[in-house]
């Protein structure tokens, strides 16, 4: 039995349409915390199981008879390491036999980006577990640098704190499918860890320019220092807590921790990933 967490998120949703297409239905499962928001999971042929990552009891009991766990790692900031703690303890309990998690790309204790600090501790708790595993250093996704951009797909003006680094994103409906073909066939990649990148690294001003190609309008892109990008979220009334994490986003991208190209994805795929201007072109459609 393979069991996908986070199953009615964006990447376990899309996780599960590819795997449905490579093993049979009826050998995975989804794990949701509220069954009737993962109604639509059952299109797909797989069975639910509740369980939330803040209760180990839950977890017990949803992981009976997994051999291979998708971790996603949590979409929650607080208590994030001992959620993922309790899962992995609750997988080495009840006989799962292999983890696949998501962590950050080039994951690292001292990290700009805050919120992926965990993703260190939990690799190395990982490690450290006695289980088989693969973990997916994820890069940023491609489909949410539009909200990096705020309103400035409106005004035509960028502000952001990323100086002129290079970051290299990466389509989410990619990393589905790789992480897809990984649940499939676990055993190729038994405690091997994955840098996951796109084709090529690009400095914020060059996004700005694909952008201003896909829409027809300009988009100039303007660095600002930190302190002031923060300034202008709590202006807009963005709140502390998600002002903190998004400073931690753009400083990793500033301080280049996000420039790297790796041949993993592609790979892992069997072909190139998308190009970044094709998935902003369908994220930009989508919002016209």
């Amino acid at each position: 039995m393979i069991l996908v967490t986070c199953a009615t998120g964006h990447l376990g949703q899309a996780t599960l349409n590819f795997l449905v297409k490579k093993v049979p239905a009826g050998s995975v499962a989804a794990l949701v915390r509220d069954l009737s928001k993962g109604e639509s999971l059952k299109s797909l042929g797989v069975s639910l199981r509740p369980g939330d990552y803040n209760d180990p009891a839950s977890l017990a009991t949803a992981f009976k008879g997994v051999e291979t766990l998708l971790l996603i790692s949590s979409g929650s900031m607080e208590n994030r390491l001992q959620q993922h703690i309790n899962a992995i303890d609750a997988a080495r309990a009840n006989g799962v036999k292999h983890i696949i998690y998501t962590g950050v790309l080039k994951s690292k204790p001292d990290s700009k980006f805050t919120a992926g600090i965990d993703h260190y501790h939990t690799e190395e708790y990982l490690k450290k577990s006695g289980l088989s595993y693969t973990v997916f250093r994820n890069t940023y996704y491609t489909e949410v640098l539009p909200v990096f951009m705020g309103n400035a797909l409106t005004t035509g003006q960028w502000y952001y704190a990323a100086g002129e680094a290079k970051a290299n994103f990466a389509s989410r409906t990619d990393m589905a499918e790789a992480l897809a073909n990984v649940l499939a066939e676990p055993a190729k990649h038994v405690n091997k860890i994955y840098e996951i990148t796109g084709n090529k690294a690009h400095a914020l001003s060059e996004i700005a320019a694909i952008v201003s190609g896909i829409t027809g309008k300009q988009l100039n892109y303007i660095p600002v220092s930190l302190e002031e990008l923060e300034a202008g979220m709590k202006k807009a009334g963005i709140p502390e807590h998600y002002i903190s994490v998004m400073a931690g986003v753009a400083g990793s991208l500033g301080a280049g921790e996000f420039d790297a190209e790796d041949p993993a994805l592609e790979q892992l795929l069997g072909r190139k990933p998308e190009e970044i201007g094709v998935t902003l072109g369908k994220v930009l459609a989508e919002k016209v």
